[in-house]
């Protein structure tokens, strides 16, 4: 049921739009080629840690499944006033957590049948969930107790008390859990919108002659992979502030 929404609904506004899943799809195979190749991953990278990582590419851009979300992008394809109702889709992500929780299964089979990928350990949905909420560098994920239960909030001032609040996953914190690869959803998301954005069939060019992670990132800041990335957003969003160079920089501040 994931995957056909993802095939129904809009991922992209540019070049006549593109469906969330080719974009979730694009994004997936440089995940996959990052996760299966030595110089980026590290041998005994632990088989856990890659199957949370290609889940949660999987199901980052969840959020644009929000109708609005969709009316921003389509008056962005169709060259019409955009609504006057704006959302970021990772504020939009727990909408649709059930339904990514009900897909689990589906989702490993269909990496599977596409990929090649065999799953061989259980998902941590919180941390799937996480990853989604905080790929922009915008949000992070709080966890608040509500009478008897606690509940997934997502919050953006990270020095804010949240009445209730028990924990919190940020960033900060998937970035050290699954170092070296904690950026992979940020790194994989902004390649497949690049791709895309040039009309090129995938990032081999960047991706062939990095002898890591750091200076794969290097290449990306010194190409026009964020400025692309960024001219594409504003057709739908024209929002200041993204940083999403800043973001960059962060992840290669903590590599070697």
């Amino acid at each position: 049921m994931l995957v056909a929404k993802f095939k129904t609904n809009l991922g992209k506004s540019s070049h006549g739009g593109e469906t969330l899943y080719g974009h979730i799809m694009d994004c997936a195979r440089v995940a996959h080629r990052i996760l299966t190749d030595n110089r980026f991953t590290p041998s005994d990278y632990p088989k856990q840690k890659r199957d949370q990582l290609l889940f949660a590419l999987f199901i980052h851009d969840v959020g644009k499944l929000d109708p609005d979300f969709q009316a921003m992008l389509g008056a962005a394809r169709d060259n019409q006033p955009l609504p006057s109702k704006h959302v970021k889709h990772e504020a939009s992500t727990l909408d649709f957590e059930q339904l990514v929780s009900e897909a689990q299964d589906e989702i490993r089979a269909h990496l599977r049948d596409v990929l090649d990928y065999k799953f061989t350990s259980s998902i941590d949905l919180d941390d799937a969930l996480a990853f989604a909420v905080t790929h922009h560098g915008l949000f992070y994920l709080s966890y608040e107790k509500r009478e008897a239960q606690v509940l997934r909030r997502i919050r953006r001032e990270w020095t804010v008390f949240n009445y209730g609040e028990e924990r919190r996953t940020t960033l900060a914190d998937l970035l050290f859990d699954y170092h070296p690869l904690g950026g992979l959803v940020i790194i994989s998301d902004l390649l497949g919108s690049f791709c895309y954005e040039q009309g090129i069939a995938n990032a081999d060019n960047l991706i062939r002659d990095a002898q890591s992670l750091r200076e794969l990132i290097d290449a990306i800041l010194k190409a026009s992979v964020v400025e692309t990335v960024e001219a594409s957003i504003n057709q739908y969003d024209p929002r200041p502030n993204r940083g999403l160079r800043d973001l960059l920089t962060l992840l290669a501040g903590g590599l070697v």
